[in-house]
């Protein structure tokens, strides 16, 4: 499984909640504002919005940070808590925007193979695509190197079948 760079940077913009008018609010004082999104099940969400450092003007990307479930079913933060969140808005944190072809998919009217998405230290990249409902397809290098070892292969078996005459019409020209 792969992983970002170990030097990757992103820049934490802002968190917020979601835009959904549908989404459920709940009171948390450690949440935006004093209020966190709560899924369908009882965890708590927000959204955390990142962007190139090196590039102002670049796309902005969010990802959906979500309490987990305890051995009992609880609600707990593992990771991504609000409260200690808040303090690093505006730094730079470990982690980076991957693109990779994926399977096509309808966005609107377009029918698109390219997704990116916000990828954090430690994580495994095929996981995280996967997590946003994203296979990766197998990249032109990966295909390339597989078509090569099938090349050599053939080539392997092409030379052995060119040993075996050779051995054979020696063996037959010296009887």
């Amino acid at each position: 499984m792969s992983q970002i760079n170990d030097d990757a940077k992103l820049k934490l913009v802002s968190m917020r909640l979601s835009a959904n008018p549908e989404a459920t609010l709940v009171d948390d004082t450690e949440g935006i504002d004093g209020k966190l999104n709560l899924t369908k099940d009882g965890r708590k969400y927000y959204i955390a919005i990142f962007q190139d450092p090196t590039n102002p003007f670049g796309v902005e990307r969010y990802r959906v940070i979500s309490q987990q479930s305890d051995a009992n079913n609880n609600p707990v933060w593992r990771s991504g808590n609000p409260s200690l969140i808040k303090q690093f808005i505006g730094k730079l944190i470990p982690g980076d925007l991957v693109t990779n072809t994926v399977e096509e998919y309808t966005v609107g009217l377009n029918t698109v193979s390219q997704y990116t998405c916000v990828v954090l230290k430690g994580e495994s990249i095929e996981t995280i695509f996967k997590q946003q409902g994203h296979e990766l397809e197998p990249t032109h290098s990966e295909s390339t190197d597989y078509d090569a070892m099938l090349d050599d292969i053939d080539d392997d078996d092409s030379s052995i079948n060119n040993m075996q005459e050779a051995v054979k019409t020696t063996a037959t020209t010296e009887a």
